[in-house]
């Protein structure tokens, strides 16, 4: 009787809901966690600033298993926006919700993961899957803003939140002169609807929150920093580095 008086409608509102249920769901897997033990046998929580976020994962699994994470990290903001754009593409499935809700969910899970008792990374990384997705754009000077603070500072506390920024103000910019035309051009530098624009500050705002203890570290100067001269690292399973890090 329930299949037979759903409207087509109803029937896409059912699909976006459990769309974003499956964004929080793969935001929520613990990359770092599940292929530091897989690959390593180290829990990553047990060392360095204890964070799951790639940058724990690279300090203390060594950097070919640490991007692994962070491209894992990445992958899961971009998932199910990606899903989305082939399954509208190909005419099957038109999401009722804007695409920032899905981003917005995925970047929720990682912070608060199911899987971790509701505890999870700072989402830099897995924001960027989401910002490359809807506003390439934003991404691209996401990415260089880090690039740049990270050489110039050490800091990665400092270069997540600077790229954070630099994709707040890009949304915002585009939000007023973004361009209109051919879909290629348009893909880069679109203007972002106003629900996408109040999606991406909750990811903004996850990331500022989840730094505020390095911000306090920062500004004792205690803080770690690449350009620092590092420790020696504490050989435990695979060369496992105790340090504390600023984390993604």
């Amino acid at each position: 009787m329930f299949l037979e008086s759903t409207t087509p409608d109803t029937w896409n509102i059912i699909i976006s809901v459990l769309l974003m249920i499956v964004a929080y769901l793969c935001g929520s897997f613990p990359s770092g966690v599940v292929v530091g033990k897989a690959l390593t046998g180290t829990d990553i929580r047990q060392f360095g600033s204890k964070n799951t976020g790639s940058t724990n994962a690279i300090r203390v699994l060594g950097k070919k298993v640490g991007f692994l994470v962070f491209f894992l990290d990445v992958f899961k903001g971009a998932f199910v926006i990606i899903l989305l754009q082939i399954l509208s593409r190909l005419n099957v499935f038109h999401s009722v919700l804007d695409y920032g809700f899905y981003g917005m969910m995925a970047v929720i899970g990682h912070s608060y993961s199911i899987f971790l008792g509701f505890k999870g990374g700072k989402a830099v990384a897995t924001s960027l899957g989401v910002v490359l997705c809807i506003c390439p754009l934003a991404g691209i000077l996401c990415l260089i803003t880090f690039l740049i603070v990270l050489k110039t500072t050490g800091y990665v506390s400092l270069a997540s939140t600077f790229a954070t920024i630099a994709v707040l103000l890009t949304y915002l910019t585009l939000f007023f002169i973004g361009y209109y035309g051919p879909s290629f051009i348009e893909y880069f530098i679109n203007a972002p609807s106003l629900a996408n624009l109040l999606t991406i500050l909750v990811p903004g705002i996850i990331i500022i929150y989840k730094h505020i203890p390095n911000y306090k570290r920062l500004a004792s100067g205690t803080e770690n920093s690449f350009k620092k001269k590092k420790e020696a690292p504490v050989e435990i399973n695979n060369n496992v580095s105790s340090e504390n890090t600023a984390e993604q």
